[in-house]
């Protein structure tokens, strides 16, 4: 049976992952929306962030035997290799 050591490893990348891609979504949102302050963007991030705990971070946590499977999901896939035809 999965403990929370054992799913911590996966909750940290997911975290990481969630601030990787919640970063590039305020650069790209500041450069769009120029209206929008420091401050905004604050809210916005932090709203962000709330969402990745609550709809990832913490549904793993409640299933800690699933870390795998969910790693999985969040995980950049290989990149592929062109083979000749």
């Amino acid at each position: 049976m999965a403990t929370d050591a054992d799913v911590a490893p996966t909750v940290e990348r997911l975290r990481l992952r969630g601030d990787a891609i919640i970063g590039r979504e305020l650069t790209r949102l500041a450069g769009r929306a120029r209206t929008l302050g420091p401050q905004d963007l604050a809210v916005v991030e932090s709203a962000l962030n709330e969402l990745v705990e609550r709809l990832v971070l913490a549904r793993l946590r409640a299933v800690p035997h699933r870390a795998a499977e969910v790693d999985r999901l969040f995980t950049d896939p290989a990149p592929r290799v062109p083979t000749k035809s």
